[in-house]
C-alpha cells in the first residue's frame, strides 16, 4: 500500500454551517436490471473503481474509515457545483489545503507503528521492497475504528463535524472532479445516481463482505473492457483529427509563404527598360 496519504485537505476551522441535522435521503437508490443501459452500468464501475479502494487504504492509512453520508453528500454539493457556478460547496476549496498537515501527521504516526525494529530492519540489508512489504503486512493488523453507520441523510458540515467528516465530505468532492474528467475523456454525460450507487456498494462490501453488490465483479470487468475498447477508438479519432488540422494548418503556411515568395521575386524583378525614342 502506498504509505503516502490522500492529499485531500479540508479545514479544522469552525464553519458558519448549521449543526449535523438528518434530513431527507441523500439519493434515491437506484437498480442494475435488464432495463439499465451500458452507460449506467459503466457508471456504476466507476463509483465502485474509484470508492473502494479510497475508502479501504484509508482506513489503513488512518485507523478510520471515510463516513459513507459525508463521501456521497460531497459527491452530490460538488455536482451541483460543476452545473452552477454559483452554488457554493459547504467547504470552501481555498479552506481545504489545511488539514493535509494534520492528517499526513496521523498517518506517519501510524506507520510508525507497522515499521520492524532495528534488528529487523538490518536482516532487510537496504532492500526497500522487503521493508516496504514488511510495513504493507504490519499496516494490515493495525486496528481500525468501528465505521459510522450509514443512514442515507443529507448532512451539512457544522462547528461539530469531526475532521473525518469533513474529510470525507472533500474526498466526495474529488471523487466527482474525477467522474467528470472520465464524461469529459467520452465526451458525453454518465448517470451520477448510478455511480453514487456503486460508491456505496463498494464501500459497503468493505465493511462487510457478505454485502451483495448489484454487479459482481465479473460482470463489472466486462463493462470495464468495453468501455477501454470504446475510449481507444475516441482517442483515435481525436489523434487522426488533429493530425488532419496540423496538415491542413502546414498546407495553409506552405501555401502562404509560396505566395509569399513570388510577391517578393515579383518586387525584386528588374522593371522592363522603356523602348528608345525613334530617331528621324
Amino acid at each position: 500500500m502506498k504509505s503516502k496519504i490522500i492529499a485531500f485537505g479540508i479545514a479544522l476551522l469552525a464553519l458558519s454551517a448549521c449543526d449535523l441535522q438528518p434530513r431527507q435521503a441523500a439519493v434515491t437508490d437506484v437498480k442494475i436490471d435488464a432495463n439499465t443501459t451500458d452507460d449506467q452500468k459503466f457508471s456504476y464501475m466507476l463509483g465502485s473503481q474509484f470508492g473502494g479502494p479510497s475508502f479501504q487504504n484509508i482506513a489503513m492509512q488512518l485507523g478510520e474509515y471515510f463516513e459513507i453520508d459525508y463521501l456521497v453528500q460531497g459527491v452530490l454539493d460538488n455536482s451541483k457545483a460543476f452545473k452552477d457556478t454559483n452554488f457554493k460547496l459547504q467547504i470552501p476549496r481555498d479552506s481545504m489545503p489545511a488539514i493535509d498537515s494534520y492528517f499526513a501527521e496521523q498517518a506517519a504516526e501510524r506507520q510508525k507503528l507497522a515499521r520492524p525494529d532495528s534488528a529487523t530492519e538490518m536482516s532487510f540489508k537496504g532492500d526497500f521492497s522487503k521493508l516496504r512489504a514488511y510495513v504493507d503486512s504490519a499496516m494490515k493488523t493495525l486496528p481500525i475504528k468501528p465505521a459510522a453507520k450509514y443512514l442515507n441523510t443529507t448532512v451539512t458540515i457544522g462547528e461539530k463535524s469531526t475532521p473525518m467528516q469533513k474529510y470525507s465530505y472533500i474526498m466526495g468532492t474529488q471523487l466527482d472532479i474525477m467522474f467528470h474528467g472520465v464524461e469529459r475523456q467520452f465526451d458525453q454525460e454518465f448517470d451520477i445516481n448510478y455511480f453514487i450507487q456503486g460508491l456505496r456498494e463498494a464501500c459497503l462490501n468493505v465493511l462487510d463482505t457478505n454485502f451483495k453488490t448489484q454487479f459482481p465483479m465479473d460482470s463489472i470487468k466486462a463493462v470495464n473492457d468495453r468501455y477501454v475498447v470504446k475510449i481507444r477508438e475516441i482517442t483515435q479519432k481525436k489523434r487522426e483529427e488533429f493530425m488532419r488540422q496540423q496538415q491542413a494548418a502546414q498546407d495553409s503556411a506552405a501555401a502562404a509563404n509560396d505566395s509569399t515568395a513570388k510577391d517578393t521575386a515579383a518586387a525584386k524583378a528588374p522593371a522592363a527598360e522603356a523602348p528608345a525614342p525613334e530617331q528621324k
